[in-house]
């Protein structure tokens, strides 16, 4: 499977953007690491790595949606909660043997661009549209090397 970043997968939120290039960077160097027979402890690793970019990422968007007010917040942590419970009985499941790491990159690709075409879209055009906005947002520019029209914090 080649892994790569998609334009359509843009929200327009500089801070989710860059979390969600990171996930799919993540997703390659799994790819990457499985297409050139890297050791299964270095497989594990970067599974491990990807797994625990997913709980910050999550952290940080439910973190955005209470900043911003946004309406849907527990069913969209609902979402990932049950995701990362899929997320740990995948990686469960390959650390017996029962199932394979491309296994896992399939099922966390195709999450994943789904998840952010229907549910992360909606978080986006509600903060376009939302008079609260996110705490630091200002300094994604200077952080995260992308414009902005609000003022720092």
């Amino acid at each position: 499977m080649f892994v790569q970043w998609k334009p359509e997968l843009e929200l327009g939120n500089s801070l989710i953007d860059t979390q969600h290039r990171m996930l799919m960077l993540l997703c390659r160097k799994l790819d990457i690491a499985i297409k050139t027979r890297q050791s299964e402890q270095t497989i594990q690793r970067v599974m491990l790595e990807l797994k625990k970019f997913t709980e910050f990422h999550f952290i940080s968007e439910q973190n955005l949606m209470h900043e911003i007010g946004y309406p849907d917040v527990i069913a969209h942590t609902q979402i990932h909660t049950t995701l990362l419970i899929d997320l740990q009985v995948e990686l469960s499941r390959i650390r017996h043997r029962a199932e394979f790491p491309e296994d896992l990159l399939y099922a966390v690709h195709n999450w994943f661009s789904n998840h952010v075409v229907n549910e992360d879209l909606k978080i986006a055009e509600f903060v376009r549209n939302s008079p609260d906005r996110p705490i630091g947002e200002g300094l994604y520019a200077q952080f995260l090397g992308t414009p902005t029209t609000q003022s720092a914090d």
